[in-house]
């Protein structure tokens, strides 16, 4: 299947949703699931927060995490791909951030083309209550290596960047014939809306996305920002539905491991309210290594938080 297929469904995923608003926007909200949790050595009780984040937003949504965080949680437990040099371990045996990091370049350059902020030039991560709970890059170039031996994995992943050319395919569609179409598109102003409409074309009449609409008439008004944008948002709030077993999805399994690790490490040590701040494509197998590690009592949506605005300049903060 094509990429842009992960527009047709319109089944999100329950940690980051395109939601329209009142005022006619486009509101790409993230959501910030409450898990309670029992020990199952200790006995104890715990609620760990799956407080799930985009990396490129508006400065405002990145203000309000920091600030939710510091406020309600003993331990906030990080996603960062970064040094080992960049960290130092506590009397506790927990890794802090020793100095603020910046985005990289091409981070900046991406979140400008969408007007957004990235994560690592807003979000301070430095000091109590952040704890580093991830991989460092060594070690995420060791895991990566020990995949690059061929077999399923890269199969899967070599048929999906082919699927950006090739797009969707129902019986009779002629996908070879459309790979010329699909690569010209990139030369428009939006390519997502052609590779939209081709693919939706070719699976046969699928169910599209609430906001197919939407993207095809920002595109036809000329705000190609605003298609792109909109694009943008309904592939990320399908994303953790498409990773099965690749190799990115696998390195998200590994890095999984590692925070539950900490998660336990917390619970150690008396923490009772914990919070993992990774990425939305990360919280559908984290909760599920949560509850292979602990006994996990309830779990409920506690809010949405707004990361940016489409179809308007004023962004918000959480939800209910």
């Amino acid at each position: 299947m094509g990429i842009m297929m992960t527009l047709l469904s319109a089944a999100g995923s329950p940690y980051l949703r395109l939601r329209p608003t009142s005022q006619g926007a486009w509101a790409v909200e993230t959501a910030v699931v409450s898990c309670a949790l029992r020990d199952r050595a200790s006995g104890s009780r715990l609620t760990v927060d799956l407080f799930s984040t985009v990396h490129l937003a508006s400065g405002e949504y990145y203000a309000g995490i920091k600030d939710a965080c510091t406020a309600r949680y003993e331990r906030v437990l990080f996603e960062m791909i970064a040094d080992g040099s960049c960290f130092e371990r506590g009397a506790d045996g927990a890794r802090r951030l020793v100095r603020p990091l910046q985005a990289s370049d091409q981070q900046r350059v991406l979140a400008a083309q969408y007007g957004l902020t990235a994560q690592m030039d807003a979000l301070d991560l430095c000091g109590d209550p952040f704890v580093h709970s991830d991989m460092l890059s060594a070690e995420l170039g060791e895991a990566a290596s020990s995949l690059a031996t061929g077999g399923p994995l890269l199969d899967r992943a070599a048929e999906a960047l082919g699927g950006l050319v090739r797009g969707a395919s129902a019986p009779g569609t002629g996908a070879a014939a459309r790979v010329p179409l699909r690569l010209a598109a990139w030369a428009l102003p939006a390519p997502e809306l052609l590779l939209l409409l081709d693919d939706w074309i070719a699976s046969g009449g699928a169910s599209p996305a609430p906001a197919l609409r939407p993207i095809a008439r920002a595109a036809l008004r000329g705000d190609f920002a605003a298609a792109r944008s909109l694009a943008l948002a309904q592939t990320l709030a399908q994303g953790d539905r498409s990773q099965g077993r690749t190799v990115a999805g696998e390195m998200v399994r590994q890095r999984n491991a590692r925070a539950v690790e900490e998660v336990g490490r917390a619970a150690a040590a008396g923490c009772s309210r914990v919070a993992l701040l990774f990425g939305a494509l990360h919280m559908r197998d984290m909760r599920q290594l949560l509850a292979r590690r602990f006994d996990l009592e309830a779990a409920s949506i506690s809010e949405w938080r707004t990361a940016w605005l489409i179809g308007s300049t004023t962004s918000g903060e959480g939800t209910p």
